[in-house]
């Protein structure tokens, strides 16, 4: 017996999410279809992208996959349900991130 269980909350929105985020490389496989950033769906049916090999967006998308030698990136899903990093679900993270004045770097 299975119950409904209705709808879901959305999961909460942490910095992982906000710095798990696509590169934007794509590239057109034989079929002239484009692949990456999140355009068309793997054999499992789901989106993914690239994204950067950076330690950050690496710590960050805990689901990349399929190192790509030829771009020097991984695969992600979960990057393409990342909240874009300038939206309003991310600005608690802009928060953390000090930003230095003109005067505060010439001292």
């Amino acid at each position: 017996m299975s119950k409904d269980l209705g709808d879901r909350a959305p999961a909460p929105v942490t910095s992982d999410s906000c710095d798990c985020q696509c590169d934007g490389t794509t590239y057109l496989d034989k079929s002239d279809t484009v692949q990456g950033n999140c355009r068309s769906a793997d054999s499992s049916g789901r989106k993914w992208c690239y994204v950067s090999p950076d330690e950050r967006t690496k710590e960050a998308c805990r689901d990349s996959f399929d190192y790509d030698s030829r771009y020097n990136m991984s695969r992600s899903y979960a990057a393409c349900s990342s909240p874009g990093p300038y939206s309003e679900e991310c600005s608690f993270v802009r928060r953390e991130i000090p930003v230095l004045t003109n005067f505060e770097r010439s001292q």
